[in-house]
């Protein structure tokens, strides 16, 4: 008898032994993953954007005896429960944090958004036996959008992460992505694109579940506790009012056409924008070495909007390109927004939850604001010109915004310089001071570089950050920052480990 408890003993022991080990290989497996291809866990965001895509496009599951007022009914059901989810998460993020970046939850979320988004898809007389489709319709809504933000928040603790040039970089990798699944789906039967539109935020959370969370910091910008700067509220409220604004012209043109043709709009749209973030990614890669001026951006895409706006409400544009060009407008201003926000996590160390959640909420807020205003065109009665008026004012207000309330100056200010190199290995001079000084001297003889250079170079080789050099050398980080610009240019390296190895390498 005591030999035979000993053997069960002995095999309970041996269950779990064999259950790490095979958890212990899945890890390995997916960290050599990671190794191999850093950008591919970055692609969860691709996957939850090609998703809204679909949805809001009506593109697969939507029907030809359907009308364009379906996909606003889902719009608008979907973005009010994630509007709700992002709220709640944001207000709750302090209390648990790290919920958010577990996997668990990321895959909890995604299960849930399939569901709905198979809820969606079913939602009609000739497969559910329901008297009352429209109530089971919103539901699979409100579960897509509940699940689709527990995911989307996995991507904000990864992308919070990274500095901003490289942040923006990944971001429009997955934008390309994103519109590279919907083209790709344009081409499949229309069964397996909707089975695939199902399953796309599970595609997401697996992406995401590549990178193990203790990685690359997420825990540190989840847990973070330091306050936004005050003008983060005007952020939100232009957010809000520019997300309006675009999402008013596309859904304006959108309801006046018939599903097929909006679709075709939409598939347009991807034509252009898969081409157009290639260019986006050569620009980031070309200005690396520099910031990024987000402010000039934000105002070039301010002005691209007034313009879109005058020219709807003067010449009543109502075509497929009109529609396309509008989306990819609202894209583009989307892509912005986000890379804002990761700028400011990056800068401020601020909870990604908060700062994330409230600003893709006053994006979803904008954006539900139009759907009613164009609902309002469809069931009581707005006339043409009325909207036209409508258009125009928020033309003056989106003017008014970007030269007064949120200006680039004012946007300038808010997103400072970061120094996005830290954390980067570099050869500090604790070993053979002696050498390590003779080889900074002779690499600054032969680059060239001015007295003040020189100082600026020799605080970079120690590996301080670029406002540490600003507070001992007594500049403007903006002159730091263009001193780094030129040393790097004269010594012909584009980071501090480059500069590092050349120290180094002279050094030995």
């Amino acid at each position: 008898m005591a030999s035979k408890g000993k053997g069960d003993a002995a095999q309970h022991c041996e269950a779990p032994a064999a259950e790490q080990s095979i958890s212990a290989k899945v890890r390995q497996a997916l960290a050599s993953i990671d190794r191999q291809a850093p950008g591919l866990t970055y692609m969860g965001i691709g996957c939850w954007n090609a998703w809204n895509t679909i949805a809001f496009s009506g593109a697969f599951w939507l029907h030809e005896t359907d009308n364009s007022s379906v996909t606003a009914t889902l719009m608008m059901t979907h973005l009010l429960a994630c509007i709700a989810t992002l709220l709640v998460c944001a207000l709750a993020s302090r209390r648990a944090p790290l919920v958010f970046a577990k996997n668990r939850t990321t895959f909890a979320g995604a299960l849930v958004a399939s569901v709905g988004t198979l809820v969606i898809c079913c939602a009609r007389q000739e497969i559910l036996p329901f008297d009352d489709l429209s109530t089971v319709f919103r539901l699979g809504c409100v579960l897509s959008g509940v699940g689709t933000t527990l995911v989307f928040f996995r991507g904000a603790a990864l992308f919070g992460t990274l500095p901003p040039h490289r942040a923006l970089y990944r971001l429009a990798e997955a934008v390309m992505f994103s519109a590279m699944i919907f083209l790709m789906l344009s081409a499949c039967p229309n069964e397996l694109a909707t089975a695939c539109f199902v399953l796309l935020p599970i595609a997401g959370a697996c992406l995401f579940a590549v990178r193990s969370r203790s990685v690359g910091g997420e825990r540190q910008v989840l847990t973070q506790t330091t306050p936004v700067s005050g003008k983060f509220a005007t952020l939100l409220v232009s957010i809000a009012l520019c997300s309006m604004a675009l999402e008013l012209i596309r859904a304006y043109i959108l309801v006046t056409m018939p599903p097929t043709y909006s679709v075709g709009s939409i598939t347009t749209a991807q034509l252009i924008i898969a081409p157009l973030m290639v260019v986006i990614l050569a620009a980031i890669l070309l200005a690396r070495s520099q910031r990024d001026n987000f402010a000039r951006i934000y105002s070039t895409a301010t002005g691209v909007l007034v313009l879109l706006l005058v020219a709807i409400a003067m010449f009543s544009w109502h075509s497929t390109i009109v529609a396309s060009i509008a989306s990819v407008t609202c894209t583009c201003f989307n892509l912005i927004v986000w890379a804002m926000l990761f700028y400011l996590v990056f800068q401020a160390k601020a909870n990604a939850i908060l700062v994330v959640g409230l600003g893709n909420a006053a994006l979803s807020a904008g954006t539900v604001v139009a759907n009613l205003l164009t609902l309002g065109y469809l069931n009581a009665g707005i006339d043409a010109d009325t909207m036209r008026v409508i258009l125009a004012v928020l033309g003056i207000a989106v003017l008014f915004d970007a030269l007064f309330v949120f200006s680039e100056k004012q946007i300038d200010a808010m997103l400072l310089p970061v120094d996005e190199t830290a954390g980067e290995d570099v050869a500090l001079p604790q070993k053979q001071p002696g050498k390590w000084k003779l080889a900074c001297e002779r690499l600054a003889a032969e680059g060239g570089l001015s007295e003040r250079e020189t100082e600026v170079f020799m605080q970079l080789a120690r590996g301080r950050t670029a406002q540490e050099i600003a507070d001992r050398e007594v500049l403007s980080i903006y002159t730091v920052r263009a001193h780094t610009r030129s040393i790097y240019a004269k010594l012909d390296v584009h980071s501090k480990k480059e500069l590092g190895d050349r120290i180094a390498e002279l050094a030995k």
